[in-house]
């Protein structure tokens, strides 16, 4: 029973936590604390580092320690002792010294002067924590992954090692306000979660990823100001809720490292001091609206302000030569003035500006453009002022020819100019027709002619209304290229009263989809109706008088018309009381358009159009001698035959018969 009692005891005993007070000399912590399960220490004497390699290794329930009657004195051995380090200053807490411990409260030395690296990391349970007013240096991680609230550093700290305070969720606030000018180190706070209030004193610089994940960082307080902080590092606050860092505070602000504010919500960037924003720096900073670039730079680095809200003119009267790879991406600016610094804009630098609307470069040589750079902005519906003396060279610069390129006082964009060419004429129907079977998605901004907000066939409409006259909106129907294509219809008699089908043919060296053309009509003369042909059959077809005495009839359909050659107008011509005969009609203006908008010039041409005379025939009697027949455009039709035989077999018409005109019925 005795040998029972006594186990009962010991397993007791051992379960027993301890407190314990001791008075220590250097290395000699290890003889007096008697029980490894202590949980409440507190030391007086002095301290080295050999006695803070005892706690770390062997007090594994420690949760309080009270050093504030502790001296640490010098220690150094060439073997190494914690951390791999052989020498330890005074007046330190060495590295690692009670790294990963479940300590809730610690009480340091007064005349405490650094804390070493790593050596609170880790203490889950460590949620309080006085600084000595002696402290001037914090060592890397010293506090990461603790469970600390608040944190107010001594105002004489000069030093704060990298990832001091590391991945502290529950850190909501700090000050750092300090009579030197200090460095707010690499990752200090990176994904202290909840922090939400920092305030800083005098500060040199903000290190990388210093404020990285800091996602509910409302406030960031300078309560000296700001004018030393010359440096903010990469990704410095790239995911933080920072609403409102004050650049202009920042007067020797010199470089904002890459992806420094990138997807915070920092909402403006007065950057005029500042003359190095690196890479991505405020890459998807969504709420941000306005940058203002210093005037002396000579880039707009890549994916700067991609994803931004950012409104205003960012380059204007700046020096910049290089825009960089996607720099505006899905940003908003309405306007962008480019300087005439520049020489070259990167891939889609300015993809996705849906809300561009006026755009001007003072270049006088075109900027050199990567791949993609406007896609998804409204070229064909955005002005481009360029100088006068370039304006050409624009027209023809791959990529900046689908904008509206005119230059200070100079041409009006043209209404119904689809294709953007500067012209109204039969390619711009088609470029809607294209659209609508899907066949292109060219043009897309402007083939919404009637502003309805969709492209349905009323913009065809209105576009044949401006070709048409009906429409009170400037046009110049110009041709694009030249054509050795041919339209031929017959010369004609006809008697007033009456009407004549005039039949159009066309011969094309290409299919054709689309035509135009203009029918100045003589006195007396004019258009009664116009239909298509087999060869025509279910294309759209329109005409009307757009000037006195100029007919414009218009053909389009989304496909090319039959074969290449033949018939493809019927134009009903009718004469009037006043028609006085022996007149011509001219056939100009002469556009056909290939499926792919590819336009041709056709030449035009003239009918000769004469009234009865009574004459059949010419009469047998006439006998004297061979002669030629000629047509009215001068084709030579029958060389030196007989004056009796001379228009035998012709059709009505008119023709010069041995020099003289001859009408045949």
């Amino acid at each position: 029973m005795k040998k029972f009692l006594l186990s009962i005891a010991l397993m007791a005993s051992a379960l027993i936590s301890w407190a314990d007070v001791v008075e220590c000399t250097p290395g000699n912590l290890s003889n007096l604390v008697d029980n490894p399960r202590v949980e409440a220490l507190t030391i007086t004497g002095q301290m080295d580092a050999r006695d803070f390699k005892f706690i770390a290794d062997k007090l594994e329930l420690l949760t309080s320690i009270n050093l504030s009657g502790v001296e640490i004195v010098v220690y150094s051995n060439n073997k190494p002792l914690l951390n791999n380090e052989v020498r330890f200053p005074e007046n330190s807490i060495p590295a690692m010294a009670f790294f990963g411990k479940k300590i809730t409260q610690v009480t340091l030395p007064s005349n405490l002067k650094s804390i070493g690296m790593a050596a609170f990391a880790g203490c889950e349970s460590l949620a309080e924590f006085n600084f000595p007013e002696t402290l001037d240096s914090i060592a890397a991680y010293a506090f990461s992954d603790t469970q600390l609230s608040t944190v107010v550093l001594p105002e004489g700290l000069k030093h704060l090692g990298k990832g001091v305070f590391y991945n502290i969720p529950s850190l909501t606030s700090a000050t750092i306000v300090t009579t030197n000018n200090i460095d707010i180190p690499e990752s200090a706070f990176e994904y202290c979660s909840n922090l939400n209030t920092v305030n800083l004193g005098n500060v040199n610089s903000i290190g990388e990823r210093a404020f990285k994940g800091t996602t509910q960082l409302n406030s960031l307080n300078f309560t000296s100001g700001n004018n030393n902080l010359t440096y903010i590092g990469k990704e410095a606050f790239v995911g933080s809720a920072l609403a409102d860092f004050n650049f202009e505070q920042a007067s020797g602000l010199q470089k904002v490292d890459e992806w420094a504010f990138a997807q915070s919500k920092q909402v403006s960037a007065n950057l005029a001091a500042t003359p190095q924003v690196k890479k991505g720096a405020f890459y998807y900073a969504t709420d941000l609206t306005s940058f203002v670039a210093n005037q002396a730079t000579d880039s707009i680095a890549d994916l700067l302000l991609a994803g931004t809200a950012v409104g205003n003119d960012v380059t204007s009267n700046t020096q910049v030569s290089y825009i960089g790879r996607y720099a505006f991406y899905n940003s908003l600016p309405s306007k962008l003035s480019l300087p005439a610094t520049l020489t070259f804009i990167g891939d889609r630098a300015m993809a996705g500006m849906i809300n561009l609307l006026e755009l001007s470069c003072d270049a006088t040589e075109v900027p050199e453009l990567g791949d993609e750079v406007w896609i998804g902005v409204k070229q064909p519906a955005i002005p481009l002022t360029v100088p006068r003396e370039s304006h050409e060279a624009y027209m023809n610069a791959l990529q900046w020819t689908r904008f509206l390129i005119q230059w200070e006082d100079g041409p009006e964009p043209v209404f119904g100019d689809v294709n953007q060419d500067g012209f109204v004429t039969a390619a711009d129907i088609t470029a809607i027709y294209n659209i609508l079977l899907g066949m292109s998605t060219d043009y897309m901004e402007t083939a919404d002619v009637t502003g309805d907000g969709e492209i349905t066939a009323s913009d065809i409409t209105a576009v044949y209304n401006v070709l048409l006259g009906n429409r009170n909106a400037p046009g110049r129907n110009q041709v694009v290229n030249d054509s050795n294509d041919k339209v031929n219809a017959q010369d004609f008699i006809i008697e007033t009263g009456e009407t004549h089908n005039m039949e159009l043919q066309l011969n094309s060296s290409a299919e054709i989809s689309a035509m135009q053309l203009d029918l100045l009509m003589p006195q007396g003369l004019s258009i009664d109706n116009v239909t298509t042909t087999s060869r025509t059959s279910g294309m759209v077809m329109g005409f009307n008088e757009i000037e006195p005495g100029k007919w414009r009839v218009l053909i389009h359909s989304g496909n090319a018309m039959k074969d290449n050659e033949g018939d493809i107008l019927n134009i009903i011509v009718k004469a009037g009381d006043d028609f006085g005969g022996n007149e011509f009609i001219t056939i100009n203006n002469i556009i056909a358009v290939e499926p792919s908008e590819r336009t041709h010039l056709i030449n035009e041409i003239s009918v000769a159009v004469g009234t009865t005379t009574g004459v059949s025939d010419i009469n047998a009697s006439i006998n004297d001698g061979p002669v030629d027949v000629y047509n009215l455009n001068g084709q030579l039709l029958r060389k030196q035959v007989e004056r009796n035989e001379a228009t035998q077999g012709l059709p009505a018409g008119i023709y010069i018969v041995g020099g003289k005109k001859v009408i045949v019925k």
